[in-house]
């Protein structure tokens, strides 16, 4: 508690110069985008505007630092990038009691709504309100062995759902010492362990935790249906999906041996694989996903961040300046996809032709623009401060329903979907106990339903 408190008062004497200094101070999380920002950063103190001090920290410590000064007297930093599941913390009570500042008119009045890309605004709009400026979109698309699908004379193009995925491609699957690849094979990497992954599914089918006003809606039909399906590719002794874990060595060498030949693939996760299997490069392709049903949503949207402007900052107009030169700035947008892979949500920068360029890892798909077709039909998602433990308790429902499928030896979509139900109704009871308890977020969002 004495260290704690040393380093509280340490940070608030730092911070209460850099006030009186005329100094405008901001926080990111990630370490790439922070890499990215730097020379921005110093163009921008040099020139004639109110200087900024950016710090990288980690999310843990920003959630904490976040909610220290929005409830209390803790400083914070004057412009802040947000991933989600931090910027949500925000919006857990009335409209004015959110510690971001609203940004709404600003960006009507001066036409930047018109040019973002409207879904990518669904997280950072809270009680109708836009909090935020997007930093990205994150569609979704299907990554596939293109090297070992294409050497069997299956046509990608010709697919449109997911049964027809798995129709398609259910020859290659093999058993390790059958005479195949030497390794168990499956489609589709994904398992109830990856609430991400359920998520993404969820939100391409129409569904989620959450519908688009924020109303907690974890039971409802179709969520059951898709729950359902979803299982059924992960019981049975013919299952179709298998666990190959990202961000992990493991999950990588996975990839390279062809366990599995499907993946989801927002545009950010083509970097990772870019960097941790650089030797599948010219072996990948990504093609939109297939649809739940025929002419349905062929994407989907996993992650994101904001940019908001702390309510405590001293100079709302300069934080608003640069924030607007970080997150409009058509060489950082560039940027970001030369270094990130990520596509912008500014509209107005998607003809640029670095987007047409072929990608040699992606076997020389023009990747960038594919993204981009698929960004104005990413799904809505609510501003929610519960869509952390609601992810969850969804993906602890799949579990259970997997478990029980399996021990009950029941593997096909239809027969599993009362299995789904229960358990999504008892995670809907969960998670609902949750909110109840919070009557400010149970207020706002009834108010929300009303409008």
């Amino acid at each position: 508690m004495i260290a704690l408190a040393l380093i509280s008062g340490a940070w608030i004497l730092v911070d209460g110069s850099r006030e009186h200094s005329g100094e405008l101070s901001m926080w990111t999380f990630a370490e790439p985008h922070y890499a990215i920002y730097v020379p921005a950063v110093k163009e921008w103190n040099a020139g004639q505007h109110v200087p900024v001090d950016m710090h990288l920290i980690g999310r843990q410590v920003m959630d904490r630092r976040l909610l220290g000064g929005f409830l209390g007297s803790v400083p914070t930093a004057d412009v802040i990038e947000a991933e989600r599941s931090t910027a949500s913390l925000a919006f857990a009570g009335p409209l004015e009691a959110v510690g971001f500042v609203d940004l709404t008119d600003r960006l009507r009045a001066e036409g930047i709504l018109d040019v973002l890309n409207p879904p990518s605004l669904s997280p950072w709009t809270y009680g109708g309100r836009v909090f935020g400026i997007p930093h990205d979109v994150h569609p979704v698309m299907l990554g596939y062995r293109a090297d070992i699908v294409e050497a069997a004379g299956i046509d990608m193009d010709s697919i449109e759902t997911w049964d027809d995925l798995f129709e398609a491609l259910r020859p290659l699957q093999s058993k390790a010492g059958d005479g195949g690849s030497g390794v168990d094979r499956y489609i589709m990497s994904i398992w109830d362990s990856e609430s991400d992954m359920i998520e993404t599914l969820l939100l391409q089918a129409g569904g989620g935790a959450f519908t688009d006003t924020g109303e907690l809606a974890i039971d409802r039909d179709v969520n059951v249906e898709k729950v359902a399906r979803m299982v059924s590719w992960m019981v049975g002794p013919d299952r179709v999906a298998t666990h190959v874990p990202e961000f992990s060595p493991t999950g990588d060498r996975l990839k390279v041996e062809g366990h599995a030949l499907c993946y989801l693939m927002p545009d950010w996760m083509c970097n990772v694989w870019r960097r941790n299997v650089p030797t599948l490069e010219g072996k990948v392709k990504v093609m939109p996903l297939p649809a739940w049903e025929p002419g349905g949503r062929r994407t989907s949207v996993w992650g994101g961040s904001m940019l908001g402007i702390a309510k405590t900052t001293k100079d709302i107009d300069a934080a608003w300046a640069f924030a607007k030169h970080l997150y409009l700035s058509e060489e950082l947008a560039l940027e970001l996809y030369r270094v990130g892979d990520i596509v912008t949500p500014v509209r107005e920068h998607w003809d640029n032709p670095l987007f047409d360029e072929p990608d040699a890892y992606f076997s020389g798909q023009r990747k960038g623009r594919m993204y981009i077709d698929l960004a104005p039909d990413v799904p809505l998602r609510a501003a929610t401060p519960y869509f952390t433990q609601a992810r969850a308790a969804v993906q602890n429902a799949v579990s259970r329903t997997r478990t029980e499928a399996e021990k009950a030896g029941i593997y096909d979509a239809k027969s599993i979907e009362p299995i789904a139900r229960r358990q999504l109704e008892l995670a809907q009871r969960e998670v609902a106990s949750l909110i109840e308890r919070n009557a400010f977020h149970r207020d706002s969002v009834a108010k929300g339903g009303d409008e």
